[in-house]
């Protein structure tokens, strides 16, 4: 693995319902990395399975395609589930060293609990820049940043009242998944 390697770690709703929206990103993606583009994923259902049957059907080499599928620690229940996410999600950043993290959510929230929601918020304290992908259309999408984590919500409104809107908000999508900075590309 070369220390150049653009690295781009896909991640999102397990309902995910456009799996083109993906492949189209990450072959955007490939197309100026070419073999240095390295891609991580954790092997589940929705936005992680399409990123997955993108890197089988172009036969990456185990390198370029970091699978983390999510292993239950023996003897766990169910409903501590979210443990073993939250942590495979912490070893992911900390052992792949992602320079780019593009969620895929039709319904992100940032203060609801879940795997996607996680590993955002980890990815920016991380100082990971995360391109959000909420529909169908590959351009349109947002820059996360850590206010939207910190923002304080009174009651229980809208699910989308306390993020940006993605038309309002629209910035240039990720041209390169070396990305340092969690500023939006000029």
């Amino acid at each position: 693995m070369t220390e150049s390697a653009s690295r781009v770690l896909i991640c999102g709703s397990r309902r995910w319902p456009w799996p083109d929206t993906i492949t189209t990103l990450l072959d955007r993606a490939a197309a100026p990395h070419g073999n240095d583009l390295v891609i991580i994923e954790g092997a589940g259902t929705g936005a992680a399975s399409a990123a997955h049957h993108r890197c089988i059907n172009h036969d990456l080499p185990a390198w370029r395609h970091r699978c983390h599928p999510l292993t239950l620690t023996p003897g766990r229940r169910t409903r501590t589930r979210c443990w073993s996410e939250a942590e495979r999600n912490q070893r992911i950043l900390h052992d792949e060293g992602p320079r780019l993290v593009i969620a895929f959510h039709e319904n992100f929230h940032p203060h609801h609990t879940g795997s996607t929601t996680d590993m955002c918020r980890r990815a920016l304290a991380h100082q990971v820049p995360v391109w959000l992908v909420p529909t169908a259309d590959p351009d349109k999408g947002l820059w996360l940043n850590p206010s939207h984590y910190t923002t304080q919500h009174p009651g229980h409104g809208s699910p989308h009242q306390d993020r940006p809107d993605p038309q309002a908000d629209t910035d240039t999508p990720p041209q390169t998944p070396a990305a340092s900075t969690a500023e939006a590309p000029a």
